[in-house]
């Protein structure tokens, strides 16, 4: 964020502090604002509070609640009860609304193909005319056509898995057993032949196999064996009792083949990260069990050169109970040139994948060792953050001062660890790190960076430009004294073009008593608002020269714990407590409720969009290309946005870029 004491160039909005406790205001009354590019429509039937919206391009596709639809439910789908969840798709374009009349469990968009994944229990209907209704099957819509047709039955390893689109494809896996040569069980479709399954070939000479898919990212698709389902040793550990052995997809490639890693993962729940490096090449990060790698002590210090574990902790691991942190070089790995890398740090819920490094969230229980050598707090309880360098030299860092343990609770996806132009964001925990990192009576939980890719990479958590006092937090007392501290409560698991989106918590430059509250904006219409120091606000960081990590962002305050803040089409999007910032944004008469703002990411423009909701994660769906979507509270609104009788309901609410 800008210095106030400095220049303020336009291009950027700043958390300005001082005794002046003003904000920008616009009135969004009871629905919301409607100025060009962003007028909002409402869908007509409650959405169900626990099914995700699934915007793509100038489509929408929500689940509508059966049982909230009007005040004793309504049945949409013809099979005689109202607890379905059924598919309806918006098109943003011609803003036509269309029931699928489908019951689903989940749904993808492939270009202006809609997909279903269905439970033929739920709407008792024999898709696939098999004589019962046990299956879960694929089902493909399309505005043109109007009705649902049957593709496929579907092979779902859990519950919560999906199809997956990539690069113009639908991926997924069917139930029909592959019979002959180097056949899986994993198909394809493509937009132009949307219910034509094509089948993966398993690599040349692989055999047929059953895969299933774990997800993607970067165009990368993290796929698996079930040793059990197919009673075939896939990791060469001699059982066939492992569940989830990892495989790799090129999603970018129609030709590509499944390529197994014959490495276990500890369940189909385990993290995993790729960074794309070039064409057809990526850097894949992910955990491997050891207790189903066949009980093979992964991290032994005596498989390493290089030391991995500080001085203080015992020479090597003992155990074969950990996850341990491996990484792939795709385009090699595929050629056959490279094999998969053990780094030997233990890791959990979190992995990273740099240009030239791979990170982890370490737990010193796995490592029986006090990792970040604490004077007074000797436990073992700390989860730290750490990382090895993919090029020479590999040796991970060990030195006390560079493990330090992290704020794993920290909301929004990260646990505690991001990545912003390929530097780690981590956020420190002082209370567990039993450091004082701010120099500040009260412990806190602070963001700090380091770069990996340097030769001494250290851990940056004071954030203020030495030359100018331009970026960093921008926060000077009254004395002209500077706060380069910053505390989170939210960070994103990712960046998005060039910034990070974070939460800033008034309470770390708070405790300094010439430092008023930050719900303040100079550049904009001002009102009064709160004077406490308690209050979280909308960040969307970045570096600049130094490097220094400068926090561009807004005085609102936002639900610290629920932020949900989105960057899409030059602008921040974010979940503003109406509470918390002490104004009554949509007109109901109280100061309770949660409301969808938006503020451009160069400028101070600040506008209250409609009444959110408290379902947890982003504040908007979108694929930041037409259109975007979020769930209204009804409840907080105070407003029956659907005309359907009441005011209990949750109500998908949309607008165009």
């Amino acid at each position: 964020m800008q210095n106030q004491n400095g220049p303020l160039p336009s291009r950027v909005p700043a958390l300005l502090v001082g005794t002046l406790l003003a904000l920008a205001t616009a009135g969004c009354g009871s629905g919301g604002g409607s100025d060009s590019g962003f007028a909002l429509e409402t869908t007509t039937r409650a959405a169900s509070p626990s099914a995700a919206l699934v915007v793509v391009g100038d489509w929408i596709v929500y689940l509508a609640s059966e049982a909230f639809s009007g005040p004793a439910g309504t049945d949409l789908n013809g099979d005689a009860d109202t607890t379905d969840e059924v598919a309806v798709v918006v098109n943003t374009r011609s803003r036509l609304e269309s029931s699928t009349g489908v019951a689903a469990q989940g749904a993808v968009i492939l270009g202006s193909q809609i997909y279903l994944k269905v439970d033929e229990g739920d709407g008792i209907v024999d898709w696939n005319i098999d004589a019962d209704t046990n299956d879960i099957v694929l089902v493909h819509w399309s505005e043109l056509a109007a009705v649902a047709t049957f593709v496929d039955t579907l092979d779902l390893a859990s519950s919560s898995e999906l199809p997956i689109a990539l690069d113009g494809r639908l991926y997924y896996t069917t139930a029909t057993a592959p019979v002959a040569g180097d056949d899986t069980s994993l198909r394809y479709l493509a937009e132009a032949a949307p219910i034509t399954p094509v089948t993966i070939q398993n690599v040349i000479g692989g055999g047929t196999a059953r895969v299933h898919l774990l997800g993607e990212d970067a165009g990368l698709l993290f796929c698996y064996f079930d040793e059990v389902e197919e009673g075939v040793d896939r990791n060469l550990d001699l059982d066939t009792t492992d569940e989830v052995v990892l495989a790799l997809l090129n999603g970018t490639d129609a030709a590509a083949r499944v390529k197994s890693t014959e490495l276990a993962l500890a369940s189909d729940s385990e993290p995993f990260d790729a960074e794309l490096q070039a064409t057809n090449d990526w850097t894949a990060v992910f955990l491997v069990d050891e207790a189903e790698q066949g009980g093979t002590n992964l991290n032994d210090q005596t498989l390493f050169s290089q030391p991995l574990l500080p001085e203080n902790c015992p020479v090597s691991d003992a155990d074969a109970s950990d996850r341990v942190l491996f990484y792939v070089k795709f385009a090699t790995f595929v050629a056959g040139t490279s094999l998969p890398v053990n780094t030997g740090l233990a890791g959990t819920d979190r992995v990273l994948a740099g240009d030239d490094f791979v990170a982890t969230i370490s737990p010193e229980a796995d490592a029986s060792c006090n990792l970040n050598a604490d004077t007074s707090d000797t436990d073992t309880s700390d989860e730290v953050a750490r990382w090895v360098k993919t090029v020479a030299p590999t040796a991970p860092a060990r030195d006390a001062e560079d493990l330090h343990a992290l704020a794993t609770a920290t909301a929004g996806g990260s646990k505690g660890l991001s990545v912003l132009d390929d530097r780690l964001i981590a956020v420190i925990d002082e209370a567990d790190d039993d450091s004082n990192l701010d120099g500040k009576a009260a412990d806190h939980e602070l963001v700090a960076w380091l770069d990996p890719s340097a030769s001494n990479p250290t851990w940056f958590v004071s954030h203020q430009s030495s030359a100018s006092n331009s970026f960093g937090t921008g926060i000077f007392d009254s004395d002209g004294d500077s706060e380069p501290f910053a505390g989170t409560s939210w960070m994103a698991p990712e960046a998005v073009g060039g910034r990070l989106a974070l939460v800033f918590l008034e309470e770390v430059p708070g405790t300094n008593p010439n430092v008023g509250s930050l719900n303040t904006n100079l550049d904009c219409n001002l009102v009064a608002k709160d004077a406490d120091k308690t209050d979280g606000l909308p960040v969307w960081a970045d570096f600049e020269s130094g490097p220094t990590l400068d926090f561009d962002g807004m005085g609102y305050a936002v639900d610290q714990g629920n932020a949900g803040i989105v960057l899409a089409q030059g602008f921040a999007f974010f979940r503003v407590s109406e509470a918390d910032d002490n104004r009554d944004y949509n007109a109901d008469g109280v100061k309770n409720d949660v409301v969808l703002f938006r503020n451009p990411l160069t400028t101070c423009g600040p506008v209250p969009m409609a009444t959110s909701s408290l379902t947890p994660g982003q504040v908007i769906t979108t694929d930041d290309l037409s259109a975007a979507a979020f769930l209204s509270s009804e409840t907080q609104a105070g407003i029956d946005f659907n005309g359907d009788g009441d005011t209990g309901d949750l109500v998908t609410r949309w607008f165009r870029f």
